[in-house]
């Protein structure tokens, strides 16, 4: 059995120990029957090989992401122009040649995505509605180049823009971010972190912990200092301090890769983005597939040592089998009474998804109608006809933020129910119980194909109108105390009926804006519920079909747990039976094989629990 690797070679994870021990598991799993600890472990093996280490890079529009990834791989594998370039998730990854594919929704029919490959130049084009994808919805982009920076492993995923009208990526990018590895948030130095930004950074710290923030665009803005300065204070006071802001300037790094100049490289401080994913993403500090693997393990070594301590006891002890029989078939009761089909970890689940989704659904209306009582005091403050515009990108920004805010909360009351619904079963006996992996494809989704707030058909009252308004109601009075003063012998225009004329065309201008603004604020406020109401009804729709998705997550994943632990109590009665029945030759053989399985069983246990207790060391090599 080979110990873990010296931490300064180049396997900081201990990938190859952690293979080695899935490896040594699965043989014994295999020696005992056990096909589903072997598919179990093999399903980890999987995992754990997966070199990949993913980095999302997200930010508002136009803020030059698609431009620092293609500088900080000296090569050009995202699109860059003076529109919204990024409009598909891009996965940029390793390969000898480069190369370029289109994921695109299945065939009517068929159930999984189907990839596309197209030139690499095209790359350069909007690829929504590539011909290529033959009119099926476009998915994502993938991209293999060869560059240096990706041999190591990591993978970056350019995102779309989550600011502009209505925040429309935002949720999808949030769905994004579980799965991954790190984030580098990019926010160029023209102004400080705006509330939206920061919301967002907030929001994706919550869900993935490591990253950073790159400011760009410092060789356009003199005062870049100062905004850096600006936003470590607000995070800080965010409560984000452990964040690094990176300053950095992609134009600068393209003329340095050209010129091939070093100090205008060190100017540009990509050297300090490249430390930033050598020390801190690379090392895998945050390493949840890792923690997983391992616990993977560790559950299927205990439930094969079960089995295996309970026949050799039973074959080295003989007369003592009808008490370990007697022990065994009454911790099968108890485990089956712990798991069975009607157990407390399924009313757990059950009650905690149904609290949950009537909790995400409440904690949605509320901040929705916080939204609109909001929306609806300054729709009476103001003329809406002439603030439509502004009021209506405040709603949709505060919506999408809403929106994001209620994912990242269903997603932490998830993760939480999941390890109350693990407490079980460590009170059930079970000392190794893996946590389930909330999915981001179970739990992220986009919400795009809203409608945007209405229009309103009122429109800003023009001079003529006013002008006329003011002269109906002044006609009227001249003519009313015109004719009363004309018996007294004065003419129809006189001061007296002129004066009247004014004050009740005056009158009459007022009471006919006053009605005109009560219409424009009723219908201001309308078109407000109505935006609100269509996009609660859709997304109240999809935060229900997560937490389904959620629930049969876990319930899949636990029943599995419930079904591994009742057979290998099984088995365990099952061997120390037979064990009682075997002659003294063939009692020896198996002795001594017992005992070898279970010589590797408890290495494998050892090197599980140190591998638990040290984390990854940053490669050096």
């Amino acid at each position: 059995m080979a110990q873990p690797d010296d931490p300064r070679k180049v396997d900081p994870r201990k990938v190859k120990v952690i293979v080695e021990l899935i490896d040594h598991t699965a043989k014994i799993a295999e020696l005992n029957d056990r096909g589903d600890l072997r598919a179990r472990l093999a399903t980890a093996r999987i995992r754990i090989a997966d070199p990949q280490i993913r980095v999302v890079i997200a930010g508002q529009l136009k803020q030059g992401k698609s431009q620092l990834l293609n500088s900080l791989l000296n090569m050009p594998v995202a699109r860059v122009g003076d529109d919204e370039t990024t409009a598909l998730v891009t996965i940029v990854s390793y390969a000898e040649e480069a190369s370029a594919r289109l994921v695109v929704a299945p065939r009517p029919g068929g159930t999984e995505p189907e990839v596309i490959e197209i030139p690499v130049a095209d790359i350069k084009t909007d690829l929504r509605r590539a011909p290529a994808a033959g009119g099926r919805e476009v998915i994502r982009v993938e991209v293999s180049a060869p560059s240096p920076l990706l041999k190591g492993g990591l993978a970056f995923v350019d995102t779309p823009g989550v600011g502009g009208h209505g925040q429309p990526h935002l949720s999808a990018t949030l769905g994004l971010l579980p799965d991954a590895d790190a984030m580098l948030m990019i926010s160029d130095t023209s102004q400080e972190f705006t509330e939206p930004e920061m919301r967002f950074i907030r929001q994706a710290h919550e869900i993935c912990p490591v990253g950073a923030v790159i400011a760009t665009k410092t060789d356009l803005y003199p005062h870049w200092r100062q905004v850096v300065d600006t936003d470590i204070a607000h995070l800080q006071r965010a409560g984000l301090a452990e964040l690094p802001v990176i300053p950095a300037s992609s134009l600068l790094r393209s003329h340095a890769v050209t010129h091939n100049d070093k100090e205008l490289n060190e100017e540009s401080n990509f050297p300090a983005i490249v430390k930033f994913l050598s020390e801190k993403v690379l090392s895998r500090e945050n390493d949840r597939v890792r923690d997983q693997v391992i616990g993977d393990i560790a559950a299927a070594a205990e439930h094969l040592t079960m089995a295996i301590s309970s026949e050799l006891s039973a074959i080295n002890d003989p007369d003592d089998v009808r008490r370990l029989t007697q022990d065994l078939e009454r911790r099968k009761e108890e485990a089956q009474e712990a798991l069975a089909h009607s157990a407390l970890w399924q009313q757990i689940l059950n009650d905690g998804i149904s609290d949950l989704t009537a909790d995400v659904d409440h904690d949605l209306r509320s901040r929705f109608r916080n939204i609109s009582q909001h929306a609806e005091r300054v729709i009476d403050s103001c003329d809406p006809t002439v603030h439509w515009a502004e009021i209506g990108a405040d709603v949709e920004n505060a919506v999408a933020t809403a929106v994001g805010d209620n994912f990242v909360w269903a997603y932490q009351r998830a993760e939480a129910l999941a390890e109350e619904v693990a407490r079980t079963f460590v009170a059930a006996g079970l000392d190794a119980v893996e946590m389930p992996e909330v999915s981001a494809r179970e739990m992220g989704a986009g919400f795009e194909g809203l409608k945007s707030l209405a229009k309103l058909e009122s429109k800003p009252i023009g001079v003529g109108h006013k002008a006329i308004t003011s002269m109906r109601g002044s006609y009227g009075g001249v003519l009313m105390f015109g004719m009363l003063t004309s018996v007294a012998g004065l003419g129809m225009f006189n001061p007296l009926s002129l004066g009247a004329g004014l004050l009740l065309g005056r009158k009459a201008y007022k009471e006919d804006m006053e009605n005109r603004m009560l219409r424009v604020r009723n219908e201001a406020k309308t078109n407000l519920r109505r935006f609100v109401d269509d996009v609660m009804f859709v997304v109240s729709k999809e935060s229900r079909d997560r937490l389904k998705g959620v629930q049969r997550q876990m319930r899949d994943h636990y029943r599995e747990i419930a079904n591994q632990t009742t057979r290998s109590l099984n088995e365990s009665l099952h061997a120390a039976m037979a064990a009682a029945r075997l002659e003294e030759t063939e009692r020896n053989t198996r002795v001594r094989e017992l005992e070898r399985q279970l010589n590797i069983l408890r290495q494998v246990t050892d090197n599980v629990e140190k591998l638990r207790t040290t984390r990854p060391a940053a490669a050096t090599g």
